[in-house]
């Protein structure tokens, strides 16, 4: 195994590694409503906490220019140090939603370290065919991602604090592996100076803002649709007491890592076809899964179940495209603000959609409420017809 892949493997385990303190307060959270009698609303905060957390992160991040004036590799071992001290304060220190909040707030701003700064990692050692590397990386994430469903679906029975500070043991451990197990990558340029409005004037430069606003409306859909799956899939299979023909858990967990190879095949496709061409193909299937989830709402398990995986499959297999895009569209000598700042906003717009969905629920029940996320990619779609291939 050459060098560069060698490094593309260690990355995206130590990212997998660091960002695992991500999942610890979801995974908790069934356990907390219980002990803490929080109603679903409260518990929900936790995982609220730390997404706020991440996109102040991400703006504080990319408006000091952090992940380029300074070595790579270290900001990226603080920030999962970080992380793994603040996660294990959530384990420790915390007694009530009121300071298990905060610690989930710290945490996530540390994430901003540790996400986009691992993509910039991927970017100094590759210059082609960035999106298949990507891809192997952000496959990597969304199997974390997936993972609180499946210690749902096998039976809660853990010790959430055990939980949680082994969760900080992996995130040092991936820290770990990028400052004392990797090299810098050959492409790793002359730190630039300090410069506050590097934030905002990427978006002036026409390629990266239309590829950034085709990642928006990716995110309009993706977290909303992994968020409120359970609810939709509980509504459909009657939503009364009677037990569903599923385990609901297995079947969200199942959705979700569809989207791992979602994200490897799609960047070994763009190999061939490019970047741009993969986002298109799954922005076009969201917007076809979207337009048409009503009729899914009622189908049988048997039915519901395969096309849900593809649904899976697709709706994360363009967000390592839109990356390696963000990559090749801005100034080279701040991929990393750019990458944050990108990822800043993106997860901002997941605070609106994930909540107006859940409202929208309410009103026209949950038949008619993932019909609403089709919105995210057809705009999408739309910024990424204007921009020009390569």
């Amino acid at each position: 195994m050459n060098k560069s892949n060698k490094a593309l493997l260690l990355v995206s385990g130590a990212v997998l590694l660091a960002s695992s303190v991500w999942f610890t307060g979801t995974a908790a959270a069934a356990v907390l409503k219980v002990r803490w009698g929080l109603s679903e609303v409260e518990a929900s905060a936790l995982t609220i906490a730390v997404q706020a957390g991440f996109i102040t992160g991400t703006f504080l991040y990319a408006l000091l220019n952090v992940a380029d004036i300074f070595r790579t590799r270290t900001v990226f071992f603080v920030s999962a140090l970080g992380g793994a001290v603040f996660n294990a304060g959530f384990a420790l220190l915390s007694h009530g939603l009121a300071g298990a909040a905060v610690f989930r707030f710290l945490t996530g701003i540390t994430l901003a370290g540790v996400y986009p700064v691992g993509m910039k990692i991927v970017a100094q050692w590759f210059r082609e065919k960035l999106g298949w590397r990507l891809g192997i990386m952000v496959g990597a994430l969304t199997f974390g991602t997936a993972t609180p469903h499946l210690l749902l679906a096998v039976g809660a029975g853990f010790d959430w604090r055990l939980l949680a500070l082994a969760s900080s043991a992996l995130a040092l451990a991936g820290g770990a592996v990028v400052k004392f197990g990797l090299a810098d990558g050959p492409f790793l340029g002359v730190a630039p100076p300090f410069d506050p409005r590097v934030a905002v004037r990427v978006f002036r430069h026409r390629p990266f803002r239309l590829q950034a606003f085709g990642y928006f409306g990716h995110m309009w859909e993706l977290y909303a649709f992994w968020t409120l799956l359970a609810s939709f899939l509980a509504a459909g299979f009657g939503g009364g007491p009677e037990r569903p023909p599923v385990s609901i858990p297995a079947v969200v967990f199942g959705v979700i890592a569809a989207g791992v190879a979602g994200c490897v095949l799609g960047g070994w496709v763009s190999r061939r076809v490019g970047e741009k061409a993969v986002a298109l193909v799954s922005l076009g299937a969201s917007f076809i899964f979207c337009a048409l989830s009503p009729l899914l709402f009622r189908l049988p398990a048997g039915t519901l179940i395969p096309l849900l995986l593809v649904w899976g499959f697709f709706v994360v297999s363009d967000s390592p495209q839109f990356s390696a895009l963000a990559a090749r569209t801005c100034p080279p000598e701040y991929t990393g603000t750019a990458l944050t700042i990108q990822n800043g906003i993106g997860f901002a717009v997941t605070v609106v959609s994930i909540p107006f969905i859940a409202w929208v629920s309410k009103r026209v029940g949950w038949k008619w409420a993932f019909s609403f996320l089709a919105i995210g990619p057809l705009l999408g779609a739309w910024a990424m017809s204007r921009l020009k291939a390569d």
